[in-house]
């Protein structure tokens, strides 16, 4: 997979999932406050924020950059391409969302803002859809990008609200650690199993039909396997963690670190997979 669209995929993944475990975050509970600051004004998940924020932005400037060479047109010719082929209506969709979403993110952070974050990060995670493998699905083209769109919102909810969760709780003044870290793990609990069951479903529809042997001969599969076992290390960190919160314990900050960083592995591959072709296309 060429470099170009693999950093462009990364980015919007970044940027999406920085999005929704913010927006559901501070949409869950938007009184969590740092004596009469936000927490979420705080410098470590402002900066985050930013990044997200950035990555939004600079994704959909690549893919058109990247289209525009492709198609070796010029930047004369960008108004036709978005006007007249269904790859410019698709990413003009994707770029209003990722606009909206990045505004919403550097703002201060509200009730009303945080569902505006979240409408609009739903907005990026369908128009992400378009440019996977759900978009050449021509049966249940509909019902493939829904089931990708799914599987975004409900990793970032998962992992990116674990991120935006250890951000907070890490405020010196924050008075409600322990609330914090109850309410991410109620949303985790439904999130994680949604991320892992829409994934096999997704899976399931692109490899229904083709024998193991040829699954685990390709790169596809191989890929496949891998990003599997990334996932399996991710929950098992995770239902740890789980159990420490259910007996009133507080997390292990090292620990979430590690699982963050587990799940920045899926993500990567995650970007290569959804570039690669499947066995039998």
């Amino acid at each position: 997979m060429a470099w170009g669209p693999l950093a462009a995929k990364t980015l919007l993944y970044i940027g999406t999932l920085i999005a929704i475990g913010r927006g559901s975050v501070a949409f869950l509970d938007p009184a969590w406050k740092a004596g009469a600051r936000s927490v979420f004004d705080t410098v470590a998940p402002r900066t985050v924020a930013r990044v997200g924020a950035f990555a939004l932005i600079a994704a959909p400037l690549l893919l058109l950059q990247l289209q525009l060479g492709a198609l070796e047109m010029s930047r004369a010719e960008i108004p036709t391409l978005l006007a007249e082929t269904s790859w410019g209506h698709g990413w003009s969709q994707l770029t209003m969302a990722c606009l909206l979403a990045s505004v919403a993110l550097v703002i201060p952070t509200g009730r009303t803002t945080s569902l505006v974050l979240v409408i609009a990060s739903l907005g990026v995670a369908v128009a992400l859809g378009g440019l996977g493998h759900a978009a050449a699905d021509e049966q249940w083209p509909l019902g493939a990008r829904l089931l990708d769109a799914m599987h975004v919102v409900a990793m970032g909810a998962w992992i990116g609200g674990l991120l935006t969760t250890l951000l907070i709780t890490r405020v010196p003044a924050f008075p409600l650690r322990d609330a914090a870290w109850r309410t991410f793990s109620r949303t985790a609990t439904i999130m994680a199993p949604v991320t892992v069951l829409s994934g096999v479903g997704s899976g399931w529809r692109l490899l229904g039909g083709t024998a193991p042997a040829a699954i685990v001969a390709s790169d596809y599969g191989r890929l496949l396997i891998v990003k599997s076992a990334l996932v399996l290390a991710v929950l098992a960190i995770g239902a740890r963690q789980r159990s420490r919160i259910a007996r009133g314990a507080a997390p292990v900050n090292r620990t979430m670190w590690v699982e963050i960083g587990v799940a920045t592995a899926v993500l990567l591959v995650t970007s290569v997979l959804t570039g690669t072709e499947p066995p039998g296309e």
